[in-house]
């Protein structure tokens, strides 16, 4: 299958990537990459003061070289955040739980990294919600999600997962099930539907909020091939 395929080159070239810098701890390698990042995207803001396309190309490399995600989930929170800070946090919290529950391990400092276990990334989107008789612009989350292992790719597995184990681990995910109003929503990953879907949050609200925009790379899993390194400092 195609995506099997696409795995293996993944994972040798993450492995082309680790073995150039095998003396440093895993930790330390994903906070400098995105601390690179950061700075990276700072300095194509201040010369050309658009993030849009830049992001557009960042977004469409990540499903071209990194991983071609299987699963697109929508996550809602109960306090309704306004600040990009406060569901960042909230998303921490959440991948961590996700992730060490899916990989049954202890803590989130004994999780592998890809491809040693399925990439994602994590996307923060705005929608207007009346709350007490005022409209603010609260934060929801979308998840691109790499295909789990066999057996475990399937949509009923994601979803007891996510609603027996996890959700009673993370305070602030919302936990109805009503029609219209989930917590969670998983729905297969579609190219043509999900591979720019959340661009269209940042030119509609790119004036409400700030810089980080709506790619969430403090927790994403995010990979760049040396070659789309050098694009980003043109």
């Amino acid at each position: 299958m195609k995506h099997t395929e696409d795995s293996d080159e993944r994972s040798e070239e993450h492995s082309r990537v680790k073995r150039g810098n095998e003396s440093k701890p895993t930790s330390e390698l994903h906070h400098s990459s995105r601390n690179s990042f950061n700075r990276k995207l700072q300095r194509i803001h201040s010369r050309t003061n658009s993030f849009g396309k830049v992001m557009e190309k960042v977004i469409q490399n990540q499903w071209e070289s990194n991983f071609r995600p299987y699963w697109f989930i929508t996550i809602h929170w109960n306090d309704l955040p306004t600040s990009y800070d406060t569901v960042e946090g909230h998303t921490k919290h959440l991948r961590n739980v996700f992730l060490t529950q899916l990989m049954r391990c202890g803590s989130p400092r004994d999780l592998p990294d890809p491809p040693g276990r399925p990439s994602a990334i994590f996307f923060h989107e705005r929608k207007p919600v009346i709350c007490r008789s005022r409209q603010i612009l609260p934060f929801h989350t979308h998840l691109h999600l790499e295909k789990l292992p066999s057996p475990l790719n399937e949509q009923w597995y994601l979803d007891v997962l996510l609603k027996s184990q996890v959700a009673p681990k993370v305070q602030k995910l919302l936990k109805t099930t009503t029609k219209g109003n989930e917590g969670i929503v998983i729905k297969r990953w579609n190219h043509k539907h999900h591979g720019s879907y959340n661009l269209k949050d940042y030119y509609k609200y790119k004036h409400h909020q700030d810089s980080d925009l709506v790619l969430d790379y403090k927790n994403s899993d995010l990979l760049f091939s040396t070659y789309y390194e050098n694009q980003l400092y043109r």
